[in-house]
């Protein structure tokens, strides 16, 4: 699994300061053909999933996206690739835990055992708690 995390993009490029140690956001999963990922945006760069679908696919050169009239929603127009879920998620890095919880409205809800084993297995990620609920 790949994690894209968007928080330099909203802190440091758009707020001009460091990115805290613990933030919060909405994420997607998204699968292609051979790569994983899962995408994490601070809530103030994305206020809708369909967001982050849209800023992942204009980041990649071989993926395009096909927004619906309403803007609510954005499907991948290219084969191989799909959303499958997302929710919100709380990153605390001193701590080492990362939180995953609810579902996304569009997309539907994502599963929490696989994202778990998935990150478990991915540098960087593999000490990091997997909570599957909303923080205290």
């Amino acid at each position: 699994m790949i994690v894209e995390d968007y928080a330099s993009c909203y802190y440091e490029a758009q707020a001009g300061r460091q990115t805290p140690v613990t933030y919060e956001g909405k994420f997607v999963h998204i699968v292609g053909p051979q790569e994983e990922f899962l995408v994490l945006s601070p809530v103030e760069l994305a206020e809708y999933h369909s967001h982050i679908v849209q800023r992942f696919s204009r980041r990649r050169h071989d993926i395009s996206s096909i927004a619906s009239p309403s803007g609510n929603e954005v499907r991948f127009g290219t084969p191989g690739w799909k959303i499958k879920g997302g929710g919100r998620f709380r990153l605390e890095r001193d701590a080492e835990i990362l939180h995953l919880w609810g579902s996304s409205r569009i997309y539907g809800r994502f599963d929490g055992s696989h994202l778990r084993h998935a990150l478990k297995s991915t540098a960087g990620w593999e000490h990091f708690a997997i909570r599957l609920a909303e923080p205290d």
